[in-house]
């Protein structure tokens, strides 16, 4: 009776463990909504102008930002342009509302 019960008991161990799933690799991996293609700072010199040009999903537009997110290891002042860029990003007023914010984002090499 002892050895059924030791027997039942690592049976249910084993089938515990190996239907636990783990997503520890994926955890540190961070989903991004938007591709992006950061061409360079805009020098024009109007109201609306200014910023780093950035080309979201393929579509060429106005769109400006002027910082990076804190927690980035990107400088900017040292790459060279164009640079391909995976981000999660907001709208923003600045630069006559064709400004965003930049929430996280990491280089596409």
């Amino acid at each position: 009776m002892k050895i059924g019960k030791i027997s039942l008991t690592i049976v249910l161990g084993l089938v515990l463990l190996t239907s636990c799933n783990s997503d520890d690799d994926n955890s540190t991996e961070q989903e991004f909504e938007s591709t992006a293609l950061i061409s360079g700072f805009d020098m024009t010199l109007c109201a609306c102008c200014g910023g780093w040009i950035i080309d979201i999903d393929g579509e060429e537009s106005e769109n400006r930002f002027s910082k990076l997110p804190q927690n980035s290891d990107i400088d900017l002042e040292t790459l060279e342009f164009p640079i391909s860029v995976k981000l999660n990003w907001t709208e923003s007023n600045e630069y006559c509302g064709q400004g965003i914010t930049i929430e996280s984002l990491e280089l596409i090499e």
